[in-house]
Formats: structure tokens, sequence, C-alpha cells
């Protein structure tokens, strides 16, 4: 089963401070070398400490890599119309030559919804037009949708995605995430993929099997729902070593780290593997690390990932 693990890692979440933007760009030109698959962005509005915009980073990243997948993890779509969502995300599948994949979500911050007038009743609904305004101005030349929320007709969107053929719809990959039951019936009712983050291998077995459950329910049961979990990680020569270092930023995350921390990979190369393969044994094989990291050790920990998770995995096929 080794051959099949890809290990990507996350961006963003810098609650101690951003690296430079050089650095990053420089990080972005080495990781692939170094062994990633893929980088995944994390997508806030208001948040408690800075964070860059999803698209226009995406842009930077797609533009210093040639191989690696690029996405959210997740995209807060309901904060923005689908229709302007289609277009900066067809135009970054142009520009990175297909390597898109879209993973949305409805968030948790409901003071994002606030500040962008929208209302926070019905985010479910507002996230499943979203979605199918999606594939279908990305699959039709001359697109039209009626829902509750979304009305248009005979729109364009030139260029459209690469056509895809890993999933069920032709189009880009839309990937669902959450943990909410809502989150794992969407999933098994609209969505390429279920990206999980910070479970347990027990909680990520249960709600995959959830969604397998619900996917047959809604006619899908030979659907292809890949899935993918977001782990936070700090590599270091040891686990007492990684816990020292990731004390501050345990600090700056406040209630909840704890329960973050039972959810985490950290401690020497060996020890994250051996614990990536209690999530293997369950039938896991995409793994994004979100180093938990101040700005100056980012991108050593990026390296670290890629060299001695991601090669490792590669060198196992």
């Amino acid at each position: 089963m080794n051959h099949q693990i890809k290990i990507g890692a996350g961006f963003g979440l810098w609650r101690l401070g951003m690296p430079p933007a050089d650095t990053i760009a420089a990080v972005a030109e080495r990781a692939e070398d170094w062994g990633l698959d893929s980088f995944w962005l994390s997508d806030h509005l208001i948040a408690p400490s800075p964070e860059l915009d999803v698209i226009a980073t995406l842009a930077l990243l797609a533009s210093r890599t040639s191989r690696m997948k690029l996405g959210p993890s997740v995209l807060l779509l309901n904060l923005r119309h689908p229709l302007m969502v289609a277009k900066s995300f067809a135009s970054l599948d142009y520009l990175s030559h297909g390597r898109m994949v879209m993973a949305v979500g409805t968030g948790a911050n409901l003071a994002d919804y606030a500040a962008c007038g929208i209302p926070a009743e019905s985010r479910g609904k507002r996230l499943d037009e979203g979605i199918e305004v999606l594939r279908t101005v990305w699959r039709e030349s001359k697109a039209s949708y009626h829902g509750r929320f979304f009305n248009f007709d005979g729109v364009s969107i030139e260029p459209r995605p690469i056509a895809r053929t890993n999933n069920d719809f032709g189009t880009m990959d839309i990937w669902v995430g959450g943990r909410a039951e809502s989150a794992l019936k969407r999933t098994a009712r609209m969505a390429d993929g279920y990206f999980a983050s910070f479970q347990t291998p027990e909680e990520f077995a249960a709600n995959m099997a959830k969604v397998r459950a619900y996917a047959a329910e809604y006619g899908r049961a030979n659907a292809r729902i890949e899935s993918g979990l977001i782990l936070l990680c700090r590599i270091a020569s040891s686990r007492e070593k990684a816990l020292e270092d990731m004390r501050p930023m345990l600090a700056a995350m406040g209630r909840g780290a704890e329960q973050f921390l039972g959810r985490s990979v950290y401690g020497s190369a060996e020890d994250v593997i051996a614990r990536i393969e209690e999530y293997v044994e369950v039938g896991l094989d995409k793994f994004v690390l979100w180093p938990i990291v101040e700005p100056q050790a980012w991108p050593r920990q990026i390296e670290l990932i890629g060299r001695e998770i991601a090669s490792h995995y590669a060198r196992a096929i």
C-alpha cells in the first residue's frame, strides 16, 4: 500500500508570524526536489494572526513549482460568489497546467459571514449550490443555473479547467472538509474527496465509513471518493525536543491545544512515520502535514517533511 501514500504540506496558520515573501518563494522552488506532493492553504478572512489571500498565494506557488498539486484546505466558498471563484480557479488551473484541486467548507467563524453581509443560516444549502455552480460553469461552454441563492443564464468562463479523468465529474476535483454530519453527507452526495482535519485514526475511519454508507444511500455506492487528512506536525531529534519546540505555538493556540496535540504528529522522522502508519492501516493514503512553527524555522520544517517523510514513502514504491 505504501506506493500510493502522498505527503503534502499545509501553508498558513501563522500564529507566531509570517515568513518573508522571498523565503516563501524560495521554499516553493525547492519543495518538489524535497519530495513534497502538494501545498494546501488555509483560508481565513478575520483571523487571530496574519493570513495571505489564498488565490494570490496559489498564483505565486504555481509560478515557482511545476509538478505539485495545489489547493485550499478549505476555501470558504460561502464568503464569495461562486462565479468569481470559478473564474479565479479556472485561471489558476490554466496557469498551473491542470494542477489545482478545489476543497471547500463552510468554516466555523461566523464573524466572517457577518463582515461580508452573508446570512449565517442556510450555510449548508448555500455551499451545495456553490459546488453545483462551480461544476456547471467549469463543464459547460454556456452555463445556466437556477437555485435559491444563485441564478444566471448563458454564462461562459474561458478558459475552463483542464478536463479530468480521475473523478466522476470530468472537471477539477472538489473535495469537502468538515467533521459535522452535514459535511459527511455533503461529501457522500456530491464530492470527489473528503478532506479531514485533526482527527485520530479511529475518528477518521469512523467518518470515512459514514461517508461510504451515505454515498450508497445517495446512489453513489461505486463513486470515486478519495480522502486526505491534515495533521499538525513538528519534526525534531526526539519527541521531547519536538514538544519543547512546539510550546510557543501551543500557547498561542490557547484552549484546545491539548486536543490538537493528540491529533498531531511530532518527534523524530521515525516517530512521525510510525504515527502515520496507524492512519495508513485504516486506509488513508494522502496526508497534509502542517508545521507548528515560528517563521524562522518554517523553511527547515518544510524541508524535513519533504526529505524525511514524503521521500520515505516515495522510496517505498
